[in-house]
This record gives structure tokens, sequence and C-alpha cells, in this order.
């Protein structure tokens, strides 16, 4: 099974900025958040843990971490939440296009430097495919961002049939549990046909 965590609350958040992949931390709520989840999770059994390497996912996975002994933690840069290029650290702003839909992202691309969905979603369909592979039948622990969540979503349940992940959300500091027999093929890269 994988356990998919998005980290606790930050300012970020808060302010509706773009976070991306500036390393931003967790706030004072989002730290009690974590502490709550991680009292959550104290008697569920973790083979692994997988973590994206940005500051506020990893003061979520350590809260956790505090309350169990010898869970080896994998900080892997495809669990990065989406890079957002010039937006990173600027307000969220109503823009003519939906920059979580493939087709509609391009215009971002072209006007923000934005990575673009099918990026990130191969980057994290890489990593599923893989750990999927190499620890079969194991309980997984991933601490990422809302962005993965998205693409986490996707790779157990499919792919919106419009291909707009921005209808997927993910709140904070929540555990969502995926099947991993759910998985019906052996990978999803070819889900897109562009």
């Amino acid at each position: 099974m994988i356990y998919f965590v998005r980290h606790g609350e930050t300012d970020s958040n808060v302010n509706k900025t773009y976070a991306g992949q500036k390393d931003v931390p967790l706030n004072s709520r989002g730290l009690i958040q974590a502490k709550v989840l991680a009292k959550q999770l104290e008697n569920t059994h973790f083979d692994v843990c997988y973590c994206s390497p940005l500051m506020r996912a990893r003061q979520t996975c350590d809260e956790i971490l505090k309350l169990r002994d010898g869970l080896k933690v994998y900080y892997d840069n495809r669990l990065k939440e989406r890079f957002y290029g010039d937006l990173q650290g600027k307000s969220k702003m109503n823009l003519p296009y939906n920059l979580w839909k493939v087709g509609d992202d391009q215009k971002g691309l072209a006007e923000f430097n934005i990575e673009p969905v099918m990026q990130i979603y191969n980057r994290v369909v890489n990593f599923y495919d893989e750990i999927l592979k190499d620890q079969k039948d194991k309980n997984i622990l991933v601490v990422a961002h809302s962005g993965i969540g998205r693409i986490t979503e996707s790779y157990f349940n499919g792919v919106p049939k419009d291909y707009d992940f921005s209808k997927i959300h993910f709140p904070n500091a929540e555990v969502v549990i995926f099947d991993e027999e759910k998985v019906k093929t052996k990978s999803k890269k070819q889900e897109f046909s562009f």
C-alpha cells in the first residue's frame, strides 16, 4: 500500500503564492498539523519512506519519524513540487488558461517558464513504476506536495478524461491510501496520446 502525505501548511499556502520548488518551511500551524498527523499514523507500520527533499516535506516527514525507530527514508528529487518558473514566490493569479490542464499548460510554459504537466507526470510515474517494482507488497510512506498528489491520484485511479489535473485536490497534512493492486498497467507513461 502507498500512504501518500502532503506536507503541512506553509505561509505560501496561506498567502496563496506559488511555492513550487522554493524551499519554504512549515508555518506554526503546519508544524502542529504534522505532529497531529504523526500521532494518527503512529500505529501504522511502514517498511520504507520516500520524501521530497524540499524543507516543508522533510519537516512533515521528520515529525512522523520521531514516533518510530529505524524507518529508512529516501529523499527523491522526482517528488519535488512542480517547478513554477517565473511564478515561484508570486501571488496566484487568475490566468486565462489552466496551468494544470495538458495543452493549456503550454501557454504557461511559454509565458512563465513553468514545468509542463507531461514532464511532472512522467517523473512521478517513473518514481512509482520503480518503487512498486523494488518494494512490492510493502507499506510505503510517501511525503510530498499537492502537485505530486495530483499525479499520484492519476497513477492509481486514471488520468482525468479531459486531462485537467486541477480537479484533484490534496489538503495539507492529510494521508490518502492507494492500493498498488489497482495499477492496471506496468507503466503509465503511455497514458497521453499527444
